[in-house]
């Protein structure tokens, strides 16, 4: 698989784990279909842009929170981006940054599959990060918006295989090693805050 294949690829599994994690929710949430029929703000969203996907939960008083996933190339090296848009004053992104640490320190060489094939491979033969803020990890402070946290994962040869041969190792692993503990640990540091 070519290196422009591979990000087509993986733009269409990050855009189908977006469509499906609305399709899993969206019934506890007001969707744009039924803000049609009731009259009221959605609490769901989800966007598709070029290579952006995003997730947006806002219920009043009690959540706002965008999701996003995107695929890019530099200097011929492809990442994994996943992302989370805090509107919450106080939030402690230092709580946040070492939380990340601890989980990505131990969880890199976790072996999640217990296939012959794949057993071998732990997270970070798949996808490279360092938890370390202003390298893996960048906060994108904006004036009157949302911060966004930026997680970036760089995708070694052997992610680009897995995918060829089998995708739903690579939706798995994209969705427990990029995406749940993002999600956990903002979750965490937002109940605390």
């Amino acid at each position: 698989m070519t290196q422009d294949e591979f990000v087509t690829r993986l733009d269409q599994t990050l855009h189908s784990i977006i469509d499906d994690w609305y399709e899993r929710v969206k019934d506890s949430y007001v969707t744009q279909e039924d803000n049609r029929e009731l009259g009221v703000e959605p609490e769901i969203k989800r966007f598709h842009d070029g290579a952006n996907h995003r997730i947006k939960f806002a219920r009043q008083d009690e959540l706002d929170v965008t999701y996003g996933l995107a695929a890019s190339t530099r200097n011929d090296i492809v990442y994994l981006e996943s992302s989370v848009n805090n509107k919450s004053a106080g939030f402690d992104y230092d709580s946040f940054v070492k939380r990340l640490q601890s989980h990505y320190w131990r969880a890199r060489s976790e072996k999640p599959w217990f296939e012959p094939d794949y057993d071998r491979f732990a997270y970070q033969d798949l996808l490279i990060f360092e938890p370390l803020m202003g390298q893996s990890v960048r906060l994108e402070a904006r004036k009157d918006r949302a911060d966004i946290i930026h997680l970036l994962f760089e995708a070694s040869d052997k992610c680009s295989r897995l995918l060829e041969k089998r995708e739903d190792l690579f939706r798995d692993l994209l969705e427990n090693y990029c995406v749940r503990p993002l999600k956990t640990i903002y979750a965490e540091c937002l109940r605390e805050r």
